[in-house]
């Protein structure tokens, strides 16, 4: 189960355009979790995503957007997460180093001696 949580803009900014893409995408995905927090309900979650304003965007309580995307790339979005798949703009986890045969370094040879 996917759950989408728009969060408003403490300043209302873009509200139509939230509630917009909130209701086509519930009407598109009725398999998906759609939920709109008002300005006043925004304001905790935002500081804990570090934002100061919004809007942004939650899927399944990470944030994923900051701002309104374009419809199509949040169905994109939206649908790999649901897919299990991770987004090729979510960076990537550090790669674990392979554990290898310890490498000797070579043994010391002997200096030659000055000239003279």
């Amino acid at each position: 189960m996917v759950t989408v949580t728009f969060l408003s803009s403490v300043q209302d900014f873009q509200e139509g355009r939230i509630q917009e893409v909130a209701e086509r995408l519930g009407k598109d995905h009725p398999e998906w979790t759609v939920n709109v927090v008002p300005p006043e309900g925004s304001t905790p979650l935002l500081k804990r995503y570090k934002l100061q304003f919004g809007p942004a965007i939650l899927v399944n309580d990470r944030i994923e957007f900051v701002g309104i995307p374009r419809y199509r790339m949040l169905v994109e979005r939206v649908s790999l997460v649901a897919a299990g798949r991770i987004s090729p703009r979510t960076a990537q986890p550090p790669p674990t180093p392979t554990p290898t045969a310890a490498v000797k370094p070579p043994a010391p040879t002997n200096p030659t001696p000055p000239p003279g």
